[in-house]
Parts: structure tokens; sequence; C-alpha cells
């Protein structure tokens, strides 16, 4: 065991043996030097004089009265008593150095005399001075920089030393001793001068030798931001420092040679003197971990590293096991962790069995539009992978009987799950009741998108048969969906997977789907679907529907085609307008100066690579710059009803309009308004469903709308101007 383990420990009877040991086999001292530093951190380098005195003269008798002179000095420097250090210390130096031409010139600089006042003091300078030769790195702080001894004038008693910026000047050897910190060979400062394309080598390959080096020079133990600081003076920064730090810190964790706390933004390494149990290590690690969410981060980090022993594999899953019985943990990183668990031991976990047993026990709603509790769980599956297990917990929970609920709750699948779960209800044979689903769900396209989109792909390649609807009305339910989702899309990663499924479904191939249902359109269902896509779609689906258009002539494309309604415009009126403005000065006067105040604050925690509250703060400001753009785009496009010539008797944006629904027999009466408009019971925009089944209808028509609870139907009684 080393001298510095068994100091740091306190162990000194074992001190005590290990140094002996070494006195009696002449060996090397630059451990035992090491060792003395720390039993003078620890004040206790009196109860070392005796051996230091034996050991000292044990070296001078072998010639090597310079190491016995370092030995003496160490102690000296730890706090060792001057009276009797000083006489066998200048005995040692004078015998090991005396020869030296700088001998004389440096004692006398220094004051290492037997009158010296402050004999302590004159050691330090003294061995400093000596430590300057040729090729000896040093580092001014004021400005200049790392900089290298080219020569020593020992006559004049000055440094010559060249800088790496370029300048070059000498210096008294005592101002430079002053000025100038000396910087040892693990120094990476050092290394930058001495070998940079070694120090570029090891920085890739030996990232741990690299840390070893920076937390050597902080005395074993930094921050992460003080790592960040010594690797910026080697010109590691900004993404190179991050991919950097990222794999470092990782091996770090996963070396017995350090310990790694705190979290990602502000981590703590320390540089051990024993090997740690990796197990123990790891499994501290986690249980100490700020929350579950850490915890599995750092797992899935290991997992995704190097090949793990499997106790090591073990203990970490022991310990997420421990971490996820904690019912105060958010439900979606419990999730996630009993999923994680699943993955790698095959067999789900029993809490996560339990739970599930019960969320299916549960009553189900008596609105088949809400998801049974069992389902509306499985939604809350935390990514697509881990939805595509629903089949097999449906299995598990309801054995052969699962064919039957999976059939009937079918829309009700989370994202992830559509496609494993028709796949596997299409092996069960239940390919008629999915094309039954589908002509439902393409009268009610927004209630579960991804089903839809996995039966329309079965369906339109021939794979699903059944009385459907035409295929211009269904291409039309599909656009309606594509419309859906390019509103629904933004800042929802779902909703953007599933337009991008939708678009590339009805976009591919040559001719395209979109191309093959549309075959047959009339004018009147190509004017209708222009009317809808003027709310927006994906470019690539737009693309296609115009070709169509423009294959069918110019009458498509007759100005008075449209309803002002289904212009390009946003419809509302003056006090809706000037609500919407006010809320775009808020943003742009308020919330977004806010943002940029909390990005400066998070900036100045340092260590942005792994700064929660500056991921948070950009990506506010990400949503925050994007909603006033959106913002500034819609109001370029308003228009006032004041100023519309609405059509009489027709129902549309700034109409009231009274009607029956025809199953209740109760009759209603709205008033159609903008989007930006005041809504309640009374007061609905002409965007809403309800308010898009009426446009363009007049007293006595009949109308069936999809609504979110279903699909209703109703006949208009009459329609009056709003007083604008």
């Amino acid at each position: 065991m080393s001298l510095a383990i068994l100091a740091t420990e306190d162990n000194w009877q074992g001190f005590d043996d290990a140094w002996n040991q070494l006195v009696n086999a002449n060996g090397p001292i630059e451990e035992l030097l090491a060792a003395l530093d720390i039993v003078g951190a620890k004040r206790r380098i009196a109860r070392c004089l005796p051996l230091v005195r034996q050991h000292a003269e044990s070296l001078g008798g072998a010639g090597r009265a310079a190491d016995a002179a370092l030995l003496l000095g160490t102690t000296l420097r730890a706090g060792g008593p001057v009276n009797e250090l000083a006489e066998p210390l200048l005995k040692q130096a004078e015998s090991a150095w005396g020869a030296e031409p700088w001998w004389s010139p440096f004692r006398e600089l220094s004051g290492l005399t037997r009158e010296a006042i402050d004999l302590r003091k004159a050691w330090i300078q003294f061995d400093d001075m000596r430590s300057y030769r040729v090729g000896a790195i040093v580092f001014h702080a004021a400005g200049w920089g790392v900089g290298q001894v080219t020569d020593c004038s020992h006559a004049d008693l000055e440094v010559h030393v060249h800088f790496q910026s370029g300048r070059k000047d000498r210096f008294p050897i005592r101002t430079a001793v002053e000025i100038f910190e000396r910087l040892p060979e693990h120094d990476l400062r050092a290394q930058l001068v001495k070998d940079p394309a070694g120090l570029k080598k090891r920085l890739k390959e030996e990232p741990l030798e690299i840390l070893r080096s920076v937390l050597l020079r902080y005395g074993g133990k930094a921050s992460s931001v003080t790592v960040r600081n010594a690797l910026m003076h080697i010109g590691v920064d900004g993404p190179a420092w991050s991919n950097w730090w990222k794999k470092t810190r990782l091996a770090a964790e996963n070396s017995e040679w350090f310990r790694v706390s705190g979290n990602a933004a502000r981590a703590e390494v320390e540089l051990l003197r024993r090997a740690l149990d990796p197990v123990d290590a790891l499994r501290r690690q986690l249980v100490q971990a700020q929350t579950l969410k850490v915890a599995l981060s750092r797992v899935r980090d290991i997992l995704g590293g190097a090949k793990l022993e499997e106790h090591i594999r073990t203990a970490a899953f022991a310990a997420i096991d421990e971490l996820v019985a904690d019912e105060k943990q958010p439900l979606e990183h419990r999730l996630s962790a009993w999923m994680l668990l699943r993955e790698h031991r095959k067999a789900t976990p029993p809490a996560l069995a339990e739970r599930l047993a019960r969320e299916r026990d549960k009553p189900a709603p008596t609105d088949p539009a809400v998801p049974p509790p069992l389902w509306a769980f499985l939604q809350r599956l935390p990514g697509a992978k881990e939805q595509e297990t629903s089949v097999e917990f449906l299995q598990e929970l309801y054995g052969d009987a699962w064919v039957e609920q999976a059939i009937t709750q079918l829309p009700h699948a989370a994202p992830g799950a559509a496609k494993p779960l028709i796949d596997a209800l299409r092996k069960a044979g239940r390919g008629d009741e999915l094309a039954r689903w589908y002509t439902t769900l393409l009268a009610r396209p927004t209630r579960s998108p991804f089903v839809l989109i996995e039966l329309a792909r079965l369906a339109e390649k021939g794979e699903l048969s059944g009385k459907f609807p035409t295929p211009v009305q269904r291409a039309m339910a599909l656009l309606e969906l594509a419309v859906f989702l390019q509103e629904r899309k933004r800042g929802d990663n779902v909703m953007t997977r599933a337009q991008a499924r939708l678009t590339d479904l009805l976009t591919r191939g040559e001719p395209t789907l979109l191309q093959k249902m549309l075959e047959k359109a009339d004018i009147t269902a190509m004017r209708s679907i222009r009317g809808m896509l003027q709310r927006g779609v994906d470019e690539k689906v737009d693309s296609v529907v115009t070709d169509i258009a423009i294959d069918m002539g110019s009458e498509v494309f007759r100005p008075d085609a449209l309803p002002f309604w289904q212009e390009d415009k946003i419809w509302t009126t003056r006090k809706g307008l000037e609500k919407r403005d006010a809320e775009l000065r808020e943003l742009k006067e308020k919330k977004i100066p806010a943002n940029a105040e909390a990005i400066a604050k998070a900036a100045s925690y340092g260590d942005l690579s792994e700064n929660a509250e500056w991921e948070q703060a950009i990506e506010e400001q990400r949503q925050l710059t994007n909603a006033a753009s959106e913002m500034d785009k819609e109001l370029r496009m308003a228009a006032l009803l004041e100023n519309a010539n609405l059509p009489d008797g027709v129902a549309c944006p700034g109409t009231i309009v009274t009607y029956r629904d025809l199953k209740s027999g109760d009759t209603h009466t709205v008033t159609i308004l903008g989007p930006w408009d005041a809504r309640d019971d009374a007061t609905i925009s002409y965007k809403a469903p309800l308010a898009r089944g009426m446009l363009g209808k007049s007293a006595g028509d009949v109308a069936q709308i999809e609504l979110p609870g279903g699909v209703q139907e109703i006949e208009i009684v009459s329609v009056e101007p709003f007083e604008l």
C-alpha cells in the first residue's frame, strides 16, 4: 500500500513500517515527498521527525545528498521545526549543490544561511530558483501566458523566456521566481508546449490521464467548471469541450480511481488514492442521485458504453429497483425505469404488472370517446419503442381474450402501439373489424391519427377489404387529418411524427396515392379541397393537390369559386384584432425580454453544455420567438369582418345561426366570429368544428358535423347578420 494512502487514512503504524522498508531498500523518495505534503496538511509532521533525520543521514551516507536535502526541505515546507532541520538541511544542500556555479548566488539571493530570519521562506525561494533550467515551463498569470526557459545565465543571474505569444524577454532569476508559476511536467500547459501533437493524441485516446493531470494541479479535486477552464488553456472549448467532457465524465464514473458527484450541470470530480469497489461506487452514485430521472440517465450512459461485467449491470438494476419503489417519484420517470428493467431482464417488473392489473380492473367510462383506465395508462408509456409493448401487456393481462380487448379499444391505442396492434390483429384474423374501424375513423379523422394512418396504409394497398367510402371521400378525410396535424405539430413531436407518416403515405410513389384517390374528383370536390388546404398543410401534399387541380383546368381556380371565409385570410372583428395585437406586444415587450434575462442568469452558472437552466431558457426562447413569428404572420393575414360582404341568409363568419339537434330536438343559437374573438357557449370561431360544418348552409339545410364527441346531425333554423 502506498505511503500517500496510509497517510490519508491515518494508518501511522503502517506508514512508519512502509517508510522503514523504503529506508532499508534505499529506494526512490518521490512518493515519500508527496506523502509528507499530506502529513503536513494533517498537522502531523512532528511525529515524522525521527524518521526524517534517520532517512536523511542514510541518503547522505549513500551519496544521495540531493535527495537528503529535498527530504529535509519538504519536511520544512510541511511545517517541520526550523531549529531541528536547519543544520542538516544546509549541510546536505551544500554537499549536493555546492560545486554548482549557481550555488553561492542562489544562496545569497534567497537568504539560505544559518542566520536567515525565515529559513523556511529562504528554502522555498532557493528550491524554486534551482528548478529554473533550460526547458522549464513557466506561466505568467498577468497576461503573458505560458513560456519556456531558453537560457539560464548564472553569471548574470538571469533567465531567458520565450512565450507562446511570440514575446521573448529576460528576467532576473529572483523576479522570475516571484512573478512566474513553475509548471510541473504533468501540467497540461507544460505538455502543450513540449509535445502538442502528443497532447492532442492523449486528449482523444487517454481522457482519464488528461483529467488526472488537471486534478493533480488542483490538489486532487475539482469541479467541472474548473476542469473546463483548465482545458480552455490548451484550446479545448465549445463543442470540442462538450464532446470531450461527456466521454470523460462517463469514463470517470466507471473508473475505480475517480469519484464523480453532483449533477450534470455542476459535477465534482475527485482523484482517489485507493481504488473503489466499482459496484459500491456505482450503487452510491445511483441511490444518491437527485432524481430517478438523473439515475436513469446515468444507467443508460453505462449501458450504452463499453461492455459491462455482469455484477456491475446487476448492481445498477438493483439500485433502480430501489429508486423506482419510491411512489413520490413522477409516474413518467417510474414508467421509464420499469420499461428499462423489463427490456434488460426480459420480464415485466412485478410492481409494473401490479399497476397494470389495477388499471385493468377499474370501471370503464360510459363515454366511448374516453379511453378506459388501462388504455389511458398505456398511452403514458414514455416513448414509441415502449408503447410497442402494449400488445405484450394485453396478452399478459387478458390471455387469449386480449384480441377482443384490442379490437374493441383500438382507437385508444398509444401512437407507438398502433402498428404492432394492427399487425397482431391481422394475424389473429380480425381483418373485417379493422376494415370497419377504417370506415369509422374516416368519418372522424382526427380522433386517432396513428391508427387511421396505419389502417389507410393497409386498405389503400388492398390488404384490407370492406365497404369503404368513395376514393374522393377517403382522400378528403385524410387531407382533413393532414390539415389538423399541420396545425398541431408545432412543439409536439408526436404530431410531427404522425404528419411525416401521413405525408409519406399520400405523396410517395408514382402515381401518388392522392393522385389515385382523386382521379375521379369533380370540380366541386377540388374546390372544396382547395378551400380546406387554405388553413395550411405540408408542402408536399399541397404540391400534389395543386398539380391535380392544374390538370383539371382553370375552372378550379376561378376567383369566385371560393367563399370569402375560405380565402387565404384570417377573418376577425376589430376587437379580436386588437386583442391579438396586444398578445403579440406582450410577447415582444415583456416575455421575450424576461427570457433574455433568464438566459443571461443561466449562463452565469457556467458549463453550458450540461446546464439545465440554460437549456430550459434556450428552449423557452425558441418557443417564444416561434410564437411571435407565427403571430406576426397571422396578423399580416388578418381581414376585418366589418369589411366583408356577407351573403344573405348564409351561415358564415359574422352571422348568428340558430340550429336544431335532430337527435335530441334541442334548439341552440351561436354567433360565428373569428378565432381571436371572445369565445363562450354562444360565440364560436368559424374555424371550430361546429362552425365549419355550418359554413355555407342556409335555413332548412341539414348537415352532419364531426365533433370530438362524435357526429352530430343538425338542421339550420335561421341565419341573421351579427351587428359588428
